[in-house]
């Protein structure tokens, strides 16, 4: 298939290569019009997402997700990072895989993408020693949680599994889920050079949490600002529940997913 940039596509992912295999050869087998963009994604027309997902599903084939592909502007730059990207592969290593289960677009942001993954081992032992390297990381012993930020990316470590928000696309998703993948496996390796930091370090900033507030200094939380608010949440002295609207409008409900679980991560919600 080749990209009509006058149509409407969406990109279906799929958690593995082996589920990502399996749905093309169905795709393939029922003659369906499809771009391949690895073994763990393709792109289909717009019009064609459900019957398409419906075949993979009959067929017991697992589907992580699907988002709009709206990058046909850089089309070219998209495929190539594609074409270039190879899944890591880690046998003997302490963290052999991270399973892809839920990809979908941010509501707030429709040219970014959020994820979940599941690791294969539990971390949690190793989550004292990430805190001590990774610079800027926010660690709470007591759920246990490790979040810190990757540019606009906000990332959060739990014992099984992995979120990342504002991710740029399918490709970026997988090359940072490769490098946490590749972190983790270098920490156990080097864990007895290293000494476990296991205090709560709050290194996200009331700036950072701004950046996810609507900015419309609306005052039903009772805060002057915007601003005033994310302080006040940083310090534990509001709740995100007292936003008006990232609690009633729609546009903000990923907003709202994404600080929630920043908060929970830092002990402040």
């Amino acid at each position: 298939m080749e990209i009509d940039k006058n149509n409407q596509y969406e990109i279906i992912v799929f958690p593995n290569q082996d589920e990502g295999l399996k749905a093309q050869r169905v795709l393939v087998a029922k003659g369906d019009d499809f771009k391949h963009i690895s073994t763990l994604a393709v792109v289909v027309p717009e019009e064609h997402k459900e019957a398409a997902c419906r075949a993979i599903i009959y067929e017991n084939v697992l589907i992580s997700g699907h988002y709009p592909f709206l990058y046909r502007d850089y089309e070219e730059d998209f495929f190539k990072r594609a074409q270039e990207y190879r899944v890591s592969e880690s046998s003997g290593e302490f963290l052999k895989s991270i399973t892809l289960c839920y990809v979908a677009p941010c509501m707030a942001d429709e040219k970014k993408i959020r994820l979940i993954a599941y690791f294969d081992h539990d971390i949690s032992e190793l989550l004292p020693y990430l805190n001590a390297i990774i610079k800027g990381a926010s660690y709470n012993k007591n759920a246990p949680t490790l979040t810190y930020a990757k540019e606009r990316r906000l990332i959060n470590l739990y014992s099984i599994k992995i979120t990342i928000a504002k991710a740029d696309d399918i490709i970026d998703a997988w090359k940072i889920l490769d490098e946490v993948k590749e972190l983790i496996n270098r920490t156990y390796k080097n864990k007895d050079t290293i000494k476990p930091n296991y205090e709560g370090k709050v290194k996200v900033t009331a700036l950072q949490i701004y950046g996810w507030l609507p900015k419309s200094n609306c005052k039903f939380c009772g805060e002057a600002t915007c601003l005033a608010f994310a302080v006040k949440l940083l310090l534990g002295e509001q709740k995100i529940s007292k936003c008006a609207p990232l609690s009633t409008e729609s546009r903000f409900s990923e907003n709202k997913k994404i600080m929630q679980e920043m908060a929970e991560a830092l002990g402040v919600a």
